[in-house]
């Protein structure tokens, strides 16, 4: 039976073995693919509003504890107010009375959204809106405050 299998698998040209390891390639490569997405839907996913967030971007870290634990994903204007929604791996526990701050990496640096742990409950949502934040500040802002003081 083996024989038979193997000189039914020699029968095959060189071009349609090259067409059995694309397509096993590809197979390969969609299933990876599939797994990874499928760990990525884990998240918890948040929204913030600030007054000032200048430098923030999206795609800007989301740290806890000097560890990266998400991503910023999107940064709207609405009603004087700049939303900012992000993502964090639902493998954290975030309790719900923590505090959102953006911060600079350095005087010139990027900017990263800090979440600071406080000591509450532990956050059981999937979609949390976070009500405690800081805004940032920038050196332009500063000058500009010292410049109003001479003035």
């Amino acid at each position: 039976m083996a024989a038979k299998i193997i000189s039914e698998i020699e029968s095959f040209s060189s071009f349609s073995h090259f067409k059995i390891g694309i397509l096993t390639l590809f197979v390969i490569y969609f299933i990876f693919h599939l797994s990874n997405n499928l760990k990525e839907q884990d998240k918890f996913v948040f929204t913030s509003n600030f007054n000032y967030a200048e430098g923030l971007e999206v795609g800007s870290n989301v740290v806890i504890a000097g560890i990266q634990v998400g991503k910023v994903t999107e940064i709207n204007f609405k009603n004087g107010q700049v939303i900012v929604s992000g993502s964090i791996k639902d493998i954290h526990d975030i309790p719900s009375d923590s505090i959102a701050i953006i911060r600079s990496n350095g005087i010139f640096g990027k900017k990263s959204l800090l979440i600071e742990p406080g000591f509450g409950d532990i956050i059981n949502s999937n979609n949390y809106l976070f009500t405690n934040t800081k805004d940032s500040y920038s050196i332009d802002m500063f000058l500009r405050y010292l410049n109003d003081i001479n003035e």
